[in-house]
């Protein structure tokens, strides 16, 4: 079991409320596709603190009709985000704890995030993954795969183009839109591929508003790492 956090100084633990906690974490269960992991504590669901039990998690997801809720863990020292859309994350487990006081988090509108797919290599270099779906990537599919750095599927998109042009001018605009609803269901898949391709691996799973916002998560527990296509810094002249 984890150590519970903010508990008073003379609290009674009978007195304190439940809070949830991870104490497996399955290969199969839903959260190990976001991270998750064994003795990870749940603090607060949208920013506000959370006590109950799976069942009562449960119901919060049930009338959000299947919009995710924003679920935010405590795992050491360090706090992270992932939007849920399943209860069964793993074995959960009760412990008595005192909720975080009120305004220790913001308020978190989970319509506003997506989850971002951090990939690190072993030398701290890393990239991030959108797992929904780019407006980008549907309208302007070449431009989504040329910012991705996607080589070969942008190369081949633009022989599809150039294709469909020869066939007929009123191909291009049909194949140009098919394959923009192919890249918004298939993207984080392209994404993926490429970047295992690159040596990197699966880390982690941080809910944010954009790429810059996801980075900055990952960085706040790898304050070390830099971004997998930032430029080589450069070697240290020694004084003569």
């Amino acid at each position: 079991m984890p150590t519970p956090l903010y508990i008073p100084d003379m609290a009674d633990p009978a007195d304190l409320p439940l809070m949830l906690w991870l104490k497996e974490v399955p290969a199969r269960a839903a959260g190990r596709g976001l991270g998750l992991a064994a003795g990870d504590i749940l603090l607060a669901v949208n920013g506000r603190a959370f006590t109950g039990t799976p069942a009562h998690l449960a119901m919060r997801l049930a009338e959000r009709g299947g919009k995710p809720l924003a679920l935010t863990f405590q795992r050491g020292p360090n706090r992270l985000t992932v939007l849920v859309e399943r209860a069964d994350l793993g074995v959960w487990d009760s412990m008595a704890g005192a909720v975080i006081p009120e305004g220790d988090m913001p308020r978190i509108d989970p319509d506003s995030l997506s989850n971002w797919e951090i990939m690190r290599d072993g030398q701290g270099r890393f990239d991030a993954v959108c797992l929904g779906p780019s407006l980008l990537a549907t309208l302007l599919p070449p431009l989504w795969l040329l910012q991705m750095r996607l080589w070969v599927p942008f190369a081949t998109m633009v022989t599809a183009l150039a294709v469909a042009g020869a066939v007929s001018p009123y191909a291009v605009p049909l194949v140009w839109a098919a394959l923009g609803v192919h890249l918004r269901r298939a993207g984080s898949a392209y994404l993926r591929a490429d970047r295992r391709g690159r040596g990197l691996r699966f880390q982690s799973v941080h809910a944010a508003r954009s790429e810059t916002a996801a980075q900055e998560a990952h960085l706040t527990n790898f304050p070390n790492d830099r971004s997998f296509f930032a430029p080589e810094p450069l070697p240290e002249v020694q004084a003569i």
